[in-house]
């Protein structure tokens, strides 16, 4: 893994907010997605939004996305999306679409939390000059830093830096306060301090730790210092999306085996937020899903930052699927985005090329 994803630098500003917003990647994933069918005429009245396909073990699976066979046209004659409902013939669909994002994961320090006194189920207590450690070692690299962290009564932070004596970093704390550790990709490492955010870091995030002040008590500081994992679940979401393909390619040819150049009912996953996958995971998905894509995190955080803009600090819930469909603002900003790439948001694993979806012939291209 090459480190932590630009999009959790981009949502780490919310702070507490930072985990609605977070949970809310995937489903902007689902939005661009979404958008990237429907503007194609032809696909958008073949598409049959997260019904439960059924597969091989008769278990049904809820995917985002199907296309089907036969267009669906409303009194109209314009093309009409289905919702909904089930699939329990495979033969009917030409192709279906997964979405899969992988965020970080925030679990208390080892060492932070065997050191200090519960305080609640979320945080600790940390009496007033006493010192922790907060510590980078990266594995091949001759450099560690290892930060020396206190409070005082004057409710003011001290950090030095063991490697480095004329280290020193200062500044007030009070309730809501937030101090990051970060560590780039060069393995170079600085404390990022309350008014400064992640968004301000220019370069990639290999690693860091966040320090949260929840609370400064008479003889204490209550505090939750976070280690910031990048993407453990990605076995788990590789493997969710592998039994899908595996077991619906199986219903349909009774085998479970890719066939070369697949055109009758082609498995596609959409990744973001792929700094977070392992090689492994992406040895299973790609062993096993027909086409395999990535958006990146760039484009992601320009989605974000036009709803954002548009609806304010609430943006976030204005992000499903279901305000594509029906709040003409959501989609108006969904498809200018996707419209802004000509189409083109999802690199190819396979040739690492942008591609677009389109239709010719009765089935899904991917178009460069």
């Amino acid at each position: 893994m090459s480190g932590l994803s630009d999009v959790f630098k981009y949502i780490s500003h919310f702070r507490h907010a930072g985990h609605q917003v977070g949970r809310k990647i995937g489903d902007m994933l689902e939005v661009l997605t979404y958008a990237a069918i429907v503007r194609n005429t032809d696909l958008r009245s073949r598409l049959h939004v997260e019904p439960k396909l059924f597969g091989f073990s008769d278990a049904g699976h809820k995917v985002e996305f199907t296309l089907l066979n036969t267009p669906s046209l409303d009194r109209n004659n314009q093309p009409l999306v289905k919702n909904g409902g089930e699939i329990t013939d495979p033969t009917t669909i030409f192709a279906f679409i997964e979405c899969k994002k992988v965020g970080v994961e925030q679990t208390v320090n080892s060492g932070f939390k065997s050191t200090f006194d519960r305080h609640d189920n979320k945080s600790y207590r940390v009496p007033f000059d006493t010192t922790f450690s907060v510590s980078f070692a990266p594995r091949g690299a001759d450099v560690r830093y290892t930060y020396e962290v206190s409070f005082n009564r004057n409710h003011q932070i001290q950090i030095r830096l063991v490697e480095d004596e004329g280290f020193l970093f200062s500044e007030e704390i009070f309730a809501g306060s937030r101090i990051v550790f970060t560590l780039s990709d060069e393995n170079f490492s600085e404390v990022i301090g309350n008014n400064q955010s992640l968004r301000d870091v220019e370069y990639s995030l290999k690693n860091c730790r966040i320090l949260e002040i929840i609370s400064i008590e008479n003889e204490f500081v209550v505090a939750l210092l976070n280690d910031c994992l990048s993407g453990p679940q990605t076995p788990e979401k590789a493997k969710q999306s592998s039994f899908v393909a595996l077991d619906v390619r199986k219903r349909r040819f009774n085998s479970f085996d890719k066939r070369p150049n697949e055109s009758e009912m082609i498995s596609v996953l959409v990744l973001t937020e792929f700094a977070h996958w392992e090689q492994k995971s992406q040895n299973m998905i790609t062993s096993c899903i027909d086409k395999n894509f990535v958006v990146s995190d760039s484009v992601i955080i320009e989605a974000f930052e036009a709803f954002e803009e548009e609806f304010g600090e609430n943006f976030y819930d204005m992000i499903t699927k279901e305000n594509f469909e029906n709040n003409p603002e959501v989609r108006r900003i969904a498809l200018s985005i996707v419209n802004a790439h000509e189409g083109k948001l999802f690199q190819d694993l396979d040739d690492q090329r942008l591609k677009r979806f389109a239709f010719a012939n009765g089935q899904l291209l991917f178009e460069e």
